[in-house]
């Protein structure tokens, strides 16, 4: 397991926490993104418990690097903010878990295990915040499946997208390069009208799922 985390204090009552478990095992730690990228690369642990705020590359950041490089690598996001978008950005982009830095220990510990046998885990106090992220609209109007003429092939790279794949994975499951997947995400976006992955997972998990 890696943990990482910019606040020495945080960090070190983290790794005690977790250090206190027979079964788990703390590889490794890092203080800000970039550390915690080369750390996991180095030590490609089961689990990574990562910091949402830190200097560097953002939780968010790494999360999405490790999902493209390591998709065996699960994640458990932890912040001090409760703020919905951040923890529909978390699930968006295949965050295994997201939980607050309000949590007792054993709550991590719980939180850990769970992420490890690949369930997902998010605080009972934010999952109101995703129900309502996740029914809220973009705008006036929303353009439906029937209205948006997606091809067949956009409707397949789509659909893999709310199941959050990375650009690579949708590529290996359809058998088309990355930066064709690329390309249709690009007409998907234009013809939707919205811009953000996030946005995009949340459309197709209403009109497609």
């Amino acid at each position: 397991m890696l943990v990482a985390d910019d606040f020495p204090l945080v960090r070190e009552a983290l790794v005690a926490a977790l250090g206190r478990q027979a079964d788990l095992e703390v590889a490794g730690v890092a203080s800000d993104g970039v550390e915690a990228l080369n750390k996991a690369r180095e030590l490609h642990p089961d689990v990574v418990v990562l910091d949402l705020r830190m200097p560097g590359l953002s939780g968010q950041a790494v999360l999405a690097r490790l999902r493209e490089e390591m998709p065996d690598v699960r994640v458990l996001l932890l912040s001090a903010s409760d703020a919905a978008e951040a923890v529909i950005d978390a699930v968006a982009a295949g965050a295994g878990g997201f939980v607050t830095k309000k949590i007792t220990g054993d709550e991590l510990v719980a939180a850990v295990r769970a992420v490890h046998r690949g369930e997902p885990v998010i605080d009972r106090e934010l999952t109101a915040h995703l129900v309502r992220g996740l029914r809220r609209t973009d705008g006036p109007h929303r353009v439906t499946a029937s209205e948006s003429r997606l091809t067949q092939a956009e409707i397949n790279v789509l659909r893999l997208v709310a199941e959050g794949h990375s650009d690579k994975q949708i590529g290996a499951e359809l058998s088309i390069a990355p930066r064709t997947v690329q390309s249709h995400l690009t007409q998907i976006r234009a013809k939707v009208g919205l811009r953000r992955r996030v946005e995009l997972t949340r459309w197709a998990a209403e009109n497609l799922l």
